[in-house]
Parts: C-alpha cells; structure tokens; sequence
C-alpha cells in the first residue's frame, strides 16, 4: 500500500512525480515589494481650545493609514508602470500639562495628512495595485512657538500588483482530509496523593 501524499515539506530524496497537471484559477503576484518611509516635520495647527505649557508633553498615535493607486505611467520597458501611490495618515495628537497625577490628555484632537509615492512595478494592463501598511509609528512630537505641533512619522509600505489568471499546475489529485488529531480529556489525579494523612516520624532518641 502506497503512503498517501500529504501537505508539508518533500522528503530528503525529493518530492514524488505529480500525477496530473490541472488548470486552476488563481491570484498570480506579478511584482511585490516594501518601501520604509519617513515623513518628518509634518505640523498641525493647535486647536483654539488647547494652551499647552510650556514643559507639556506631547504625543501621538496613528488610528489609520490608507494607501491607492493615484496613476500609472508606462516606461520604455514593456509591461513596466512609474505606479504613484496616494498614502492619507490619520492620527490623534495627545497634549499633556505637567503636573499630572494620571496621564489624561489636557487636550486631544485629531490630525490627519496625505502625501504621494512613487515606486516602479511591473504592472501590465490588467493588473491591479495594492498597497497595504502592516506596521507603522508615530514620533517623536515638539511644540512650536507658532502654536504648532510638529512629528515624526515612520511607515512600512508593502505594493504589489496581482491578476486573476488561470495557471497550468503540476498535481498530485485532490485534497483528501486527515482523521482530525483527538484532545485528550484532562483528568484529575486519580488516586490522589493525599488521600490518607501522613504517617508520623517516630522522634529521635535523646543523645
């Protein structure tokens, strides 16, 4: 009897043959790549209602960040796209007035801004373009004179261009599923330990 073939790594000796080839409709990456981007001096207006002093603390954190296509313009290589990106951040600006027993915002408001990067990617017609921002950062923040406050933003940007295609695959059949594995029930200690008092020691004899 054969071992079935199951997912996971191939064998020392190499995976087995495929026993056919199937067409499968699938979300096939044409280009994938990151950008680290670093906007510094991005100032906001204070609010009417907000008179820091001059020892308060700021900071800020980022609630959303969204990340489209703004355009596309071809390059003398075929298939080759100068993709410019739209990237709006929002965030919300935390001002704290010293002394503060707890750390409760003095005033909070919330910022947002916008600005545009452009990558190359090979992007034929057809392809879609996305971009996500998985990890980012907010920081550090000053106040100005002019009644601004001014951060540091750091943004990971992930662009890839994909299309639905149909692909020819090499493959071993279909899936079949694995008798699930089964949780063994915890049981209390049985006997358990204590279940007569100890023993006395009989005391040591006098020297």
């Amino acid at each position: 009897m054969s071992t079935p073939i199951i997912p996971g790594p191939c064998p020392p000796g190499g995976c087995p043959p495929p026993t056919e080839i199937v067409c499968i409709e699938t979300s096939k990456v044409y280009d994938f790549c990151f950008q680290n981007e670093r906007r510094e001096n991005v100032c906001f207006n204070l609010p009417e209602n907000c008179s820091p002093t001059a020892d308060a603390t700021v900071v800020c954190s980022i609630t959303n960040v969204n990340c489209v296509e703004a355009g596309r313009v071809p390059l003398t290589t075929p298939g080759f796209f100068n993709v410019t990106l739209l990237i709006t951040v929002s965030a919300t600006i935390c001002i704290t007035n010293p002394p503060a027993i707890y750390p409760t915002c003095t005033c909070d408001f919330p910022v947002s801004f916008s600005f545009t990067k452009t990558v190359t990617l090979c992007a034929p017609d057809g392809t879609v373009v996305n971009c996500t921002v998985p990890a980012y950062g907010c920081g550090p923040c000053i106040l100005t004179p002019s009644r601004q406050v001014c951060c540091t933003f750091s943004l990971c940007l992930l662009v890839e261009t994909n299309a639905t295609v149909k692909l020819l695959v090499p493959a071993y059949g279909f899936c079949v599923p694995a008798e699930c594995v089964q949780v063994s029930p915890e049981f209390p200690e049985c006997p358990p330990t204590d279940l007569f008092p100890p023993q006395c020691t009989p005391p040591s004899p006098p020297d």
